[in-house]
């Protein structure tokens, strides 16, 4: 299947989901039981088990038979996919680390993720998001009831009133406002000194990406927007987001931030944009490449509207 292309982390799967075995018990059994095509990611208390090899930090993938010896039986046993050679991918949850030595070490994937090899960070990203809904979850919405886990780890069902449940995913508008030959973006309190970042907020229900990213961009900025281009979308593993990119033009370079939202707001021309995202302004500086915001923001100083 041809995609376009996209430029943000946490995407181009090397997976195929291969949904239709979810329900295959047989066939998900046969697989955990494969000493030789079987490959199991392991967490700790939603940390991927890693190592340190050179300059980069890689992904520890364990044998089958640690979901056996250590996995956490309380949380679910989660089938990720396969992929083109024919290995199969799971994750699971361990409650007890010591056993596994110094065969690794277990790290939050958010400072990770810049340090591990970009092409394995999708198939994380979807462990790590399913582990926390799981977390999250273990009740009926509909009538209190425990659920329990069905289809691999992409359901759970309530016995009781027969709810199906599916993980959830948080949509995120994330945007560039934009006047002429200058960009705005935002302050956060308690983010490090010289950070800024895009703008960014929850979709509601009931509300057009474009109705989103005009609502957002008018309540933290006090600008009104004239036209939205989406620009491209990242999965966003913190805990189930799906933040969705767009480059917003606005009618006025005349801001009024809110403070409840944001600290402070400031413009920057093309050039400085160009200095943020090479890492050489004077007294700023823009999230790394891993972020989506970095790649609005490499967009616009390189030339797109």
């Amino acid at each position: 299947m041809l995609l376009p292309p996209n430029p943000n982390y946490f995407t181009r799967s090397p997976l195929d989901r291969a949904g239709h075995l979810r329900k295959d018990d047989a066939w998900l059994a046969a697989a955990m039981a494969d000493n030789t095509q079987t490959l199991l990611l392991v967490f700790n208390k939603r940390r991927p088990f890693l190592y340190e090899s050179g300059d980069g930090w890689f992904v520890r993938w364990l044998a089958n038979h640690v979901w056996d010896e250590l996995g956490d039986k309380e949380q679910p046993l989660i089938f990720l996919g396969v992929d083109n050679t024919g290995s199969n991918y799971f994750a699971c949850e361990i409650a007890d680390p010591s056993p596994l030595g110094d065969l690794g070490f277990f790290e939050e994937l958010r400072p990770a993720a810049p340090r591990l090899e970009a092409n394995k960070l999708p198939v994380i990203g979807a462990a790590r998001s399913l582990l926390e809904w799981h977390g999250r979850n273990r009740f009926c919405a509909n009538c209190g009831g425990p659920s329990r886990v069905v289809e691999a780890g992409w359901m759970r069902k309530c016995d009781g009133c027969n709810a199906e449940h599916y993980p959830r995913v948080d949509p995120v508008c994330i945007m560039l406002p934009t006047f002429g030959d200058k960009c705005l973006l935002g302050r956060q309190r308690g983010w490090p000194r010289g950070m800024h970042s895009a703008l960014a907020g929850f979709i509601e229900p009931g509300e057009a990406i474009e109705e989103a990213v005009a609502r957002e961009t008018l309540e933290e900025a006090g600008l009104v927007v004239r036209e939205v281009r989406v620009h491209s979308t990242q999965p966003w593993p913190f805990p189930h987001s799906l933040m969705i990119g767009a480059l917003a033009e606005v009618d006025s370079d005349s801001e009024k931030i809110d403070t409840n939202e944001l600290e402070s707001g400031r413009w920057f021309t093309r050039e400085e944009a160009r200095q943020l995202i090479a890492g050489k302004h004077a007294d700023a500086f823009a999230p790394p490449p891993f972020a989506i915001a970095h790649q609005l923001l490499k967009t616009w100083a390189d030339g797109g509207e």
